[in-house]
């Protein structure tokens, strides 16, 4: 099973998934930047014209003008945000891959963080998918905090404490 003591294989998967989130925000963060000069609005209305979608319903109207109130330079400082948290999730993967602490603990943090919200989000719209990945961020911390092993030792680990005071 993959929750066995020292198994690496449910480690596997978070990796993967670093690494598949990493992918995704720099994508969508470096095509951000590529939009900066068109007017999105206009844009969404090619789009939306393009395939077959009525721009006159209220529910797309309404999403068609917010999107055209985005300045450029919100959506640059939002496109940079996600190149720059598509390359932290490839350092976090590689940190993982590398069995370093570190990483280990910005997982951890990462994602316990965003624990209230999801369940802020199930109590106010419930839906299966909501509550799964609720579940599975809970297994991902609950593995990474029982199977401490599977990561080298920090120096305080290994019983190695530096100070400053002299031998006595």
């Amino acid at each position: 099973m993959i929750f066995k003591k020292k198994s690496p294989l449910f480690l596997k998967y978070i990796i993967l998934e670093r690494i598949a989130k990493g992918s995704l925000t720099l994508i969508l963060g470096i095509g951000g930047l590529s939009m900066i000069h068109v007017n999105l609005g206009t844009l969404l209305v090619h789009v939306a014209q393009n395939f077959n979608l009525d721009v006159d319903n209220a529910w797309t109207g309404k999403l068609l003008h917010k999107a055209g109130l985005i300045s450029p330079n919100i959506l640059e400082m939002i496109s940079v945000g996600g190149v720059l948290y598509g390359i932290l999730n490839y350092a976090v993967a590689w940190g993982l891959h590398k069995r370093y602490r570190w990483a280990e603990y910005m997982t951890i943090i990462e994602i316990s963080a965003l624990i209230p919200f999801e369940l802020y989000a199930i109590h106010e719209h419930f839906s299966w998918f909501r509550l799964s990945a609720f579940v599975l961020n809970v297994v991902i911390v609950v593995y990474l905090s029982r199977n401490r092993s599977l990561f080298h030792p920090m120096k305080e680990d290994q019983g190695i404490v530096e100070t400053s005071l002299p031998p006595s």
